[in-house]
């Protein structure tokens, strides 16, 4: 991936368009783009803070809470009696997230590399569990950053794209537009699930049932996502 990737020999089955390295960039453009997003950010919170500041306040805890545990189910928080958020804010939230990672990683990756050696092995991982995904890069991208299942996300997307030798711009955009489809699909149906508990209210073994469902669905995702990775590991780590 990086300049100072042990692994530089290029796989036999990666194409030859996708050798070349994407984020050879300049410190000036670096420096341009990352001090645009950091300006861009600061300029937001401090002009938050002045005209909403309850609801630039309340962003201090989602943010977090989506970075580090709920993903692509932060607008579900949505449904809480005391949201200052509705379903599709919180999900322009979750974009505007991915697009923030996806810049810092690609204009930072040589910084990243060893903090991220787990990240990367799992990326490759995840191309020789899905090979498809060399043949179909942005459309693969989009997929895999918009799905709500552990593992998945901006960081994984982009490491992957960074594999696959994707230029910057077509990946930031692969990413950021996986994580708005994804945040606004997740908002679709956390106002569908909000509408279904209305009418079945009074019901809470109907209710029960549509949580077990939901869970269940996301547990069975997350299993097949993480089933694939232990085929491709036992792949990649024959034993000796």
């Amino acid at each position: 991936m990086s300049r100072r990737d042990g692994n530089s020999q290029p796989s036999s089955r990666t194409p030859r368009a996708t050798r070349e390295n994407p984020f050879d960039v300049t410190w000036h453009e670096r420096l341009v783009v990352l001090g645009t997003m950091v300006g861009a950010l600061i300029a937001a919170i401090v002009i938050g803070l002045i005209y909403a500041p309850d609801h630039t306040l309340a962003l201090f805890f989602n943010v977090p809470a989506s970075f580090f545990g709920l993903g692509k189910f932060l607008p579900t928080l949505a449904l809480r009696p005391n949201s200052l958020f509705s379903a599709y804010e919180l999900g322009i939230v979750i974009g505007i997230m991915d697009t923030c990672t996806v810049i810092i990683i690609v204009y930072s990756l040589e910084l990243f590399d060893g903090i991220l050696a787990k990240a990367n092995r799992n990326a490759r991982l995840v191309l020789d569990a899905y090979p498809w995904m060399r043949k179909f890069t942005v459309p693969a991208i989009v997929l895999f950053v918009m799905f709500p299942v552990a593992g998945t996300g901006a960081v994984g997307g982009s490491l992957i794209g960074a594999l696959l030798g994707m230029h910057r711009v077509r990946l930031i955009f692969a990413v950021s537009f996986g994580g708005f489809l994804g945040g606004f699909a997740m908002a679709f149906l956390t106002l569908r699930i909000g509408d279904a508990v209305k009418e079945l209210k009074g019901n809470p073994y109907l209710i029960a049932m549509l949580v077990i469902v939901l869970l269940a669905l996301v547990w069975g995702m997350t299993r097949a996502y993480k089933n694939a990775l232990s085929r491709a590991e036992r792949l990649d780590d024959p034993p000796q």
